[in-house]
């Protein structure tokens, strides 16, 4: 008797993972045998909207998923950097990480692409609580604000975020020549 298994993926710029992934990562590995996270936007770093690098997205994701307890064996971190035809988008997501069953989004433009080219692709939307809160955009705003982010993330997340002098670099480069809303 051969078994199937499945693989879900879902995808972010991760500017930082904060725990609406967290809880998205654990629902996956509910409905699936194994999660694929792909970091998207992988090439950009140390800028206003993308200030980690995908090392440190990688080693946020990977310390979060291990301190919750999720077995490590059965997910893949993959960073992506950006294809900007999105044309083509699954085909180039397809060539870059293991083969998939399910991608889980609540973007509509992603979903609006998958129909478009893969329409035989699963597309399920995450279970979300209180996402104006959970968004990175908020968190990365409360960080630069001393506000109360740390508890929109995962522990793990703000013991990497604090190792890499992550809220120092944000409020240079808000206050740099380099930040494009600057200009």
């Amino acid at each position: 008797m051969t078994t199937t298994s499945s693989r879900g993926l879902m995808a972010g710029r991760f500017q930082p993972f904060h725990s609406g992934h967290l809880a998205l990562a654990k629902q996956i590995l509910e409905e699936c045998d194994e999660l694929v996270v792909v970091i998207g936007s992988a090439q950009f770093n140390f800028i206003d909207k993308d200030p980690f690098t995908a090392g440190e997205r990688v080693l946020m994701i990977h310390e979060a998923l291990k301190e919750t307890g999720i077995d490590l064996a059965k997910c893949y971190v993959i960073p992506v950097p950006n294809d900007e035809n999105n044309a083509r988008w699954i085909a180039y997501l397809r060539s870059m990480v293991p083969s998939f069953d399910v991608l889980y989004s609540g973007n509509d433009f992603v979903k609006h692409l998958v129909l478009s080219q893969d329409p035989r692709l699963a597309v399920k939307s995450p279970k979300f609580a209180k996402k104006e809160e959970y968004n990175g955009t908020n968190i990365r705003r409360l960080m630069l604000a001393g506000g109360q982010w740390k508890r929109l993330v995962p522990p793990a997340v703000a013991r990497v975020i604090e190792q890499v002098n992550g809220i120092e670099r944000m409020r240079v480069l808000a206050g740099s020549d380099s930040n494009p809303q600057r200009w």
